[in-house]
């Protein structure tokens, strides 16, 4: 419920939701084919790191949902919090 209140607030006129895993949804951030890509459910730093290199490489970034701090890794525990890739 809390992605789809994400995506309503959105200022799109066509959103389109992919069911895909969470490190090809960030590549296809990262290569221009999707625009945004909100995670608001639980993913491990292993999931993530190697696609969020890929974005941050192509100079874009994945955000920690509350803080709008990039996302950390390495972390002692090592459960991400919600993000959004952009």
């Amino acid at each position: 419920s809390e992605t789809q209140a994400f995506i309503d607030s959105l200022d799109a006129k066509e959103i389109e939701q992919v069911s895909k895993g969470s490190s090809l949804k960030l590549c296809m951030v990262a290569e221009g084919s999707a625009d945004i890509y909100p995670r608001l459910a639980p993913t491990m730093e292993w999931d993530t790191a190697a696609a969020d290199a890929i974005v941050r490489e192509v100079g874009k970034m994945t955000y920690q949902f509350e803080s709008q701090e990039p996302l950390m890794y390495n972390k002692e525990n090592l459960l991400n919090p919600w993000f959004v890739v952009k």
